[in-house]
């Protein structure tokens, strides 16, 4: 790719949302150029073409702006290695529900960190509702992840998929990777989760995503 054709991906500089991102041109093999955020522009600008929802990430390519974090792992994906987002309808659909899955869960957690600031009440009660298996069945707007090991125990892993993985996995390693710091659960997803700490070993040693984590 000529370094005219490399996209750009505009964002904050954390890990946050466009690390998914990152991870998705990173297994596709993919160079790109990566801009911070100008505030001001991005809030002032809020619904143009430019700043289609006033919020980052954003993808500038082909002369185009993407925007939403999971569009644009699926743009990456259908670009550059198709088989990231499934081979057959049902899994690319399934895809497609397991990325908003995760996202139901992850952004459970996101509120806890900016509404809590992760204090350990908060941080009990988000283990209790969406982390505890013995809670599955409980009303949790459907982020659990029990429901998310679940698709690993009917796959067979090591992917959620099974053996080839997808966009998911990477969106998935990365929340893992989020509620398993220090000031979050620690290794206590993994403890009661065992198939996790094998799904993070697989992701890990993926072309491209091996020589980056």
């Amino acid at each position: 790719m000529a370094a005219y054709d490399k996209p750009t991906l505009v964002y904050f500089n954390i890990l946050g949302r466009g690390e998914p991102i990152r991870m998705t041109f990173a297994a596709c093999g993919i160079e790109y150029d990566e801009e911070s955020v100008p505030y001001g522009d991005m809030k002032g600008q809020a619904g143009s073409k430019d700043w289609p929802f006033g919020q980052a990430p954003v993808l500038r390519t082909q002369g185009s702006t993407l925007t939403q974090m999971t569009a644009i792992m699926r743009y990456v994906a259908a670009k550059h290695k198709p088989e990231l987002l499934g081979t057959t309808l049902e899994e690319k659909a399934t895809v497609d529900a397991l990325l908003e899955g995760i996202d139901d869960l992850y952004l459970k957690y996101i509120d806890c960190v900016y509404t809590d600031q992760l204090s350990p009440p908060a941080r009990d009660a988000l283990w209790a509702k969406h982390f505890n298996p013995m809670t599955a069945a409980e009303r949790n707007g459907g982020g659990h992840l029990r429901f998310i090991d679940g698709f690993l125990e009917r796959s067979g892993g090591p992917f959620l998929l099974g053996a080839a993985p997808s966009i998911a996995d990477l969106f998935l390693f990365f929340a893992l990777e989020a509620f398993s710091r220090d000031v979050c659960f620690g290794n206590r997803p993994a403890q009661i989760y065992p198939r996790l700490g094998v799904f993070q070993e697989a992701v890990a040693d993926l072309d491209g995503l091996k020589e980056r984590l």
